[in-house]
Order: C-alpha cells, then sequence, then structure tokens
C-alpha cells in the first residue's frame, strides 16, 4: 500500500500552478437539486454564503436566507429574495422562515465565531434539541439540527454544491513548490489533524520542524496561524485538512485571501490542503498574494474513506 508520504511526493511530478485555472463558480444541471428553484441559505461569516448564493442564483434557483446578526455581511440582503436576520440559538425561527417560503432544501455557508456560542440563548426548540442530544458537540448538534429540519420537509444539502469546480484540485498550486522537508511536516500534521479530530477539535495545525506548535480550538484557522508565528517563529507549515467525522453538509473546510494574509504576518511558508474537501474563496486573489510571498500552496491528494482515522504508513 501506498504511504501518504509517497503520495506527497508524488505531487513534485505534477505541474506547478496547473489548478487554478479550474477555479471559479460554474453552473451545475438544476436536477441535481433535485427539481427544487427555490434554495435557503443558513448564512454564517465570511465572502462563502454571498458566493454560494451568487453561484445558486446562476443556476437559475431564488434564494432565502437566514443570515445571522453579528457574522453574515450586510451585504447578503441586496443579493437574495429574502433575508431575515436571526440571532444564534433561534433554531425555531429558521424553521419557521424556510417552510413560510416553501423552501425544501438549504444549505449551510460560512462560519460562527465560536467564542460567540458561549452563553447562547436558544429558543425552546433549540434547547429541546441539546436536550435530546445530550451533546455540545458540533458534528453532533449539526447532524440533530438536520434531523429536526427534515422532520419539517427540509433537507441539508452539501454547501458545495453549486461550487463543486472551486474546490482545491489536487497538485501545487502556486509557483514555488514545498522542499522535502516541508512535505515531511505536511505529513506530521495531516497525522495531527486526524488524531484530533475524533475529539472534535478544529481542522488546521501548524509544523515546524515536525514539531506541532500550534492546533486549532475556538479561535479559527487565522488566530492559530498568527499564535503559531508568535511561538515559533517563520517557515512553518499549515495543514488545513477535513476532520476525519467530517460532514461536507454541514462544515466544509475553506481558505481565502484572510488565511493567506495570516501566513505572512506569521511568515508561514506552506499552506497544505485536502483535494476535493476545501474549497478556495477568490481563488486568483489568493495564488497571486501567495505567489508575491513566495508561499507554496500544496493541494494533496484526498484520501481513501479507509485512510482516515488511521495513522499513515512510513
Amino acid at each position: 500500500m501506498r504511504s501518504f508520504r509517497e503520495y506527497l511526493k508524488s505531487l513534485l511530478n505534477l505541474t506547478l500552478g496547473g489548478s487554478s485555472g479550474a477555479l471559479g463558480i460554474g453552473t451545475l444541471p438544476v436536477e441535481k437539486i433535485l427539481g427544487e428553484k427555490r434554495i435557503g441559505i443558513i448564512a454564517g461569516s465570511s465572502s462563502f454564503p454571498l458566493m454560494l448564493a451568487r453561484a445558486a442564483q446562476a443556476n437559475g434557483f431564488s434564494v432565502v436566507a437566514c443570515c445571522h446578526k453579528g457574522e453574515t455581511s450586510p451585504e447578503m440582503a441586496n443579493i437574495v429574495e429574502r433575508a431575515v436576520w436571526i440571532k444564534l440559538g433561534e433554531l425555531g425561527r429558521i424553521i419557521e422562515t424556510f417552510k413560510s417560503a416553501g423552501v425544501k432544501q438549504v444549505a449551510l455557508a460560512g462560519g460562527i465565531n465560536r467564542v460567540k456560542l458561549f452563553g447562547v440563548k436558544l429558543d425552546a426548540r433549540g434547547m429541546k434539541l441539546i436536550a435530546r442530544l445530550k451533546s455540545v458537540k458540533d458534528d453532533i448538534v449539526m447532524r440533530g439540527i438536520a434531523d429536526e429540519l427534515l422532520s419539517e420537509g427540509i433537507e441539508v444539502i452539501e454547501c458545495t454544491r453549486f461550487m463543486e469546480d472551486q474546490l482545491a484540485k489536487e497538485g501545487i498550486l502556486t509557483s514555488r513548490a514545498p522542499s522535502s522537508e516541508e512535505l515531511l511536516d505536511i505529513e506530521v500534521g495531516v497525522q495531527a489533524v486526524h488524531a484530533l479530530s475524533a475529539q472534535d477539535i478544529g481542522q488546521t495545525v501548524v509544523v515546524k520542524e515536525g514539531i506541532v506548535i500550534a492546533v486549532e480550538a475556538v479561535e479559527g484557522t487565522d488566530r492559530t496561524i498568527k499564535r503559531a508565528g508568535e511561538l515559533g517563529g517563520s517557515d512553518a507549515i499549515v495543514v488545513k485538512f477535513s476532520k476525519t467525522t467530517q460532514d461536507l453538509r454541514f462544515d466544509v473546510p475553506t481558505i481565502g485571501m484572510k488565511t493567506i494574509l495570516s501566513m505572512i504576518e506569521a511568515k508561514a511558508k506552506v499552506l497544505a490542503i485536502e483535494a476535493g474537501r476545501c474549497l478556495i474563496l477568490d481563488p486568483e486573489e489568493v495564488l497571486d498574494l501567495a505567489n508575491r510571498h513566495k508561499i507554496s500552496i500544496v493541494v494533496c491528494p484526498q484520501l481513501k474513506r479507509e485512510e482516515r482515522g488511521r495513522v499513515y504508513a512510513n
């Protein structure tokens, strides 16, 4: 069986910068969404909800969005058919909004600052859900929310459904390739992400010279990268991979301009992500900025299902 290290080494045989041209919003057959002509978005932060809304509209769908106050861009209200502003924890209002609009399928897009979840006031429906689940782990809660929506005839679909051609494709996207030493650090980082993911810990680790110097917790990817720069100095390797339990309906790893700016501030040199399981927001700008600062972006081969959750062979 070929080891993950051999997978990484095989990347060096791929064309540098060869995948950027394939990144961009495309048009998918409307049959992909079971014939529905209206889609719902539960929107968080970043430009991702905006991009998803525009991609859905490009496919002929109208969009109804539940936007989180203090997280979602105000621009969302200007581009969708209907935007309803909600507070964290208002599950009942989300369901009511989509049911009244005749929405049968919804996607979740954008993050929520996890620190803001502390002390959040749940509505009656949210309180009943948490009491039934007896857990506040992300994956369990999100599946519970999906089941609650489905009980009302609303299906949660993958947030990448309209944006499949913006998923990262295997190869080295930048003009600089990683060194053999940097490839070894990528391997260490991927193993660390998968070892930690069973505990519902974040998607990002930062490695330097074989040592993990920062692990993402509630602070998010950008702050993790900056903290790594403070702790380990320059030339670190950032690895952002999906967790072993990752359900792409709820959370797809995403990088964008903020990721690269954080790496520049921390003086990190390589960003490794997983093919087919990571979205690149504003890809042309991201690659241009990375190239100008000699940052290597490596898209590693997607791990097979049986490889998730176990330590890779040496």
